[in-house]
């Protein structure tokens, strides 16, 4: 079974763990790191933390924003892995939700990383009521 890690900007990573509660019981296996104004050196003393508690279990890492902070920070550290690790930026609730729900079914990351970028993408309503419109003219 792989980790799922959140890495945000501010109150986002715990706000969206907590948000997954709604989704699942409170045993939701899901670690968060947050940059706040503690600033840079407490984030990656807390980044490593993290990482050490990880050990060589599989890893599936979310950030905010691609080559943020977060995101950077992370993939310093998932690149001296030896287990298999993926890095999401663009978390959303959609990408949690799916990927605790794959965690507890125990895939693996190589084949939810396909699954998990095409729901991550965003929608929008226009498109799907056109969508609907043109399934219904044919």
């Amino acid at each position: 079974m792989y980790k799922i890690v959140v890495a945000s900007h501010g109150p986002l990573a715990g706000a969206m763990k907590e948000s997954l509660k709604f989704f699942f019981s409170n045993d939701i296996d899901v670690t968060t790191i947050s940059i706040d104004e503690r600033g840079l050196v407490a984030f990656q003393a807390e980044m490593d933390h993290v990482f050490q508690q990880i050990g060589t279990h599989d890893v599936l890492i979310f950030t905010d924003l691609l080559y943020g902070t977060p995101f950077n920070e992370a993939a310093k550290r998932a690149a001296t892995l030896e287990q298999d690790f993926e890095i999401i930026a663009g978390v959303s609730m959609p990408l949690l939700v799916e990927a605790v729900n794959y965690q507890r079914q125990i895939k693996k990351i190589t084949e939810i990383t396909p699954y998990l970028l095409e729901i991550g993408k965003p929608s929008s309503f226009k498109e799907k009521m056109m969508e609907n419109v043109n399934t219904e003219n044919e």
